[in-house]
């Protein structure tokens, strides 16, 4: 079953005000007659055990489908709880991971563990301020400072506080020197104070690896650090030309931010300013980019100037005339500002194209799954199970992360999307109400 679908089982029953527990039979009476002896069977994983593994293994949208398990038989079982929190922030579900950590917290207020979880909640969310205490409070409860170092560097970057989050990432790096993310996010930390030298040392041993996020992460040390010209060159050979003409209008931008701007741009999509893109999902840009950050105005050609006139064959003339000034030529400011102009036009017809094409609308999620491929097979189990449910209906996917949205819709409104959640769940259909901004493409799929 989908870890999507799961979610919503699990919420009605852990609003319930006792946990469901298994009625055990009583045992048979023993007798003096001696038993034969018989050799145990090696006892299978249970089901707490194969959720860590998966957790253990960065598989979240598995590791969060077995923890909905264990909480479908005990709702208030403080790991899974957490464990199932952690595993909503892997797969980008902030809402289901906050619901999660904010129930286990309830249950065992001084669970250091739970702390963190919810620190890093805090984190994604950009409250860098709230997620430093959370993080203190986490420490204190006995979490190994090491454990959360790398977050906690990062909230100290988005404080501005760059020194403080590089001596965090030093420690989890020192902790464990195959932390690829935390030795980016060092690097991207050092290129924050404009120690442009300092972050591509740090990041060398990854781009020799050709870590394809460190050299993603090596366009932003020259963003970060004013040279937007190199920052461009460097994105166009990890990224796609259209990803690249989208950040390009950032680039020449980033230098000139606060640290803690800088930080928050590169980190959590949020940009400064007039005509900055909206928040997006949280993440760090060493995974991707998360915002057109000013790619450089240098990448679109300059415009052709006008060659002046050549000079007219000689005729004869009553008197000498003047000869006519040279055209003007354009100085290097004012051809970055045309270029800029262009790049704003053309970014701003490609926002308005996608947002005609997909206008926010109301839809319900029925399920949700890795691969895109597979949610054909899903919806047709899904209409065999709830044919009259489903009947008139078709299915839609949007890309959401590290899986694939299975959506039905669109809806009127969001009462109308609501009223057929309550509906389903009336006939035992777990299913939550979704919504799609301007611009968020979605597609029909067969079935």
């Amino acid at each position: 079953m989908s870890p999507y679908i799961l979610i919503r089982s699990v919420a009605l029953l852990l609003a319930a005000p006792f946990a469901l527990a298994a009625q055990q039979p009583p045992a048979p009476p023993q007798d003096d007659v001696d038993q034969p002896m018989t050799q145990p069977l090696p006892a299978a994983p249970d089901a707490l055990s194969l959720a860590r593994a998966a957790a253990a293994r960065g598989d979240s949208a598995e590791a969060l489908s077995r923890y909905l398990r264990v909480l479908a038989a005990t709702p208030d079982n403080v790991e899974a709880l957490a464990g199932a929190g952690g595993a909503a922030l892997g797969v980008g579900d902030i809402n289901a991971a906050t619901g999660f950590y904010a129930r286990a917290e309830a249950l065992d207020p001084r669970n250091g563990q739970v702390k963190a979880g919810l620190a890093r909640v805090e984190l994604q969310k950009g409250d860098a301020r709230n997620a430093l205490r959370l993080f203190r409070d986490a420490v204190t409860a006995g979490v190994p400072a090491a454990q959360i170092a790398s977050d906690r560097g990062l909230a100290y970057d988005l404080r501005g506080s760059s020194k403080r989050a590089q001596e965090d990432y030093q420690l989890a790096i020192q902790t464990n020197p195959n932390d690829r993310e935390s030795i980016r996010r060092l690097a991207l930390s050092q290129a924050i104070a404009g120690e442009q030298a300092a972050a591509m040392t740090t990041l060398d041993p990854l781009l020799r690896q050709q870590d394809v996020p460190a050299w993603r992460a090596r366009a932003f040390v020259f963003a970060l650090t004013g040279d937007s010209a190199a920052a461009v060159t460097g994105a166009a050979l990890v990224m796609p030309k259209d990803q690249v003409d989208a950040l390009t209008p950032y680039l020449s931008r980033l230098a000139a931010l606060k640290p803690a701007d800088k930080a928050a741009a590169i980190h959590l999509g949020r940009f400064p300013g007039e005509g900055a893109p909206p928040p997006q999902r949280t993440g760090a840009v060493a995974a991707a980019p998360k915002l057109p950050l000013d790619r450089g105005v240098l990448t679109s050609p300059a415009p052709v100037l006008a060659e002046a006139p050549s000079a007219p064959a000689p005729t004869p003339a009553p008197a000498p005339q003047p000869s006519a000034p040279p055209p003007h030529q354009p100085t290097r400011a004012e051809r970055q500002a045309e270029a800029r102009a262009r790049q704003k036009a053309q970014a701003e017809a490609a926002q308005k194209l996608a947002e005609k094409k997909n206008p926010a609308r109301h839809w319900v999620q029925v399920a949700g799954g890795a691969n895109k491929r597979d949610l054909g097979r899903a919806w047709s189990k899904l209409k065999d199970k709830w044919p009259k449910l489903l009947a008139g209906r078709s299915p839609w996917t949007l890309h959401y992360r590290y899986t694939n949205r299975l959506l039905i819709g669109p809806f009127a409104s969001s009462d109308a999307a609501q009223d057929w959640v309550s509906d389903a769940r009336k006939d035992g259909f777990a299913t939550f109400r979704v919504e799609t901004n301007a611009g968020d493409a979605v597609e029909h799929i067969g079935g």
